[in-house]
């Protein structure tokens, strides 16, 4: 009985899963394909066949792993993050912090990586956050001087280094954002 070919979804998967897997684990300078080719019991030729840089390889992992978002309009933006937060929070099999640590690493390292990350991970998860970021910019909820890459940048970083804690949502959206959503519009009111 012959292999499976790398092509078949289910055994790409199978090799996605390693490569997250040794990600998450290793990094990006330690990661090789060596180490997914053992995991993945696949050969390195083949992987290299397929995929002709480890950037390649992790990106298409990424990819094929992004979860479904929802773009939630609850009216208000704190309630719109905690529906993201939570599409994001769903079970996964793969050690978020480990994974974007190592995509962070790697992005500083390889600019094929930065490059393939920002087009084809990066806007999956931000998307949804900048359309809540507007419509709550408009509602008057947030300053419109207000730089969304940055809050962008700060929600996610924060989500996925504590994703691991409970109430890491709650804590988001309750502990950091109401806050701070009600200490702009407490000085809107002052001014008016």
């Amino acid at each position: 009985m012959g292999r499976t070919p790398l092509d078949a979804p289910a055994r790409q998967q199978e090799v996605f899963a390693a490569v997250l897997g040794v990600l998450a684990e290793v990094g990006y300078a330690r990661f090789n394909m060596d180490l997914v080719a053992s995991r993945a019991r696949a050969s390195k030729a083949s992987l290299y066949q397929r995929w002709p840089s480890k950037a390649r390889l992790i990106t298409d992992a990424l990819k094929a792993n992004l979860p479904q978002l929802p773009q939630p309009d609850e009216g208000t933006f704190a309630e719109d993050v905690r529906q993201i937060l939570l599409a994001w929070g769903e079970p996964m099999p793969f050690d978020t912090a480990g994974i974007f640590l190592g995509l962070l690493e790697g992005s500083r390292q390889d600019a094929d990586l930065a490059c393939l990350r920002e087009e084809h991970v990066d806007r999956a998860y931000t998307e949804h956050l900048r359309v809540a970021v507007d419509r709550a910019k408009a509602r008057g909820e947030l300053p419109e001087r207000l730089d969304a890459d940055i809050l962008i940048t700060a929600l996610i970083s924060t989500f996925v280094l504590r994703s691991e804690e409970p109430g890491v949502i709650d804590g988001i959206v309750d502990g950091l954002l109401r806050p701070l959503i009600g200490t702009f519009r407490a000085k809107q009111l002052v001014k008016e």
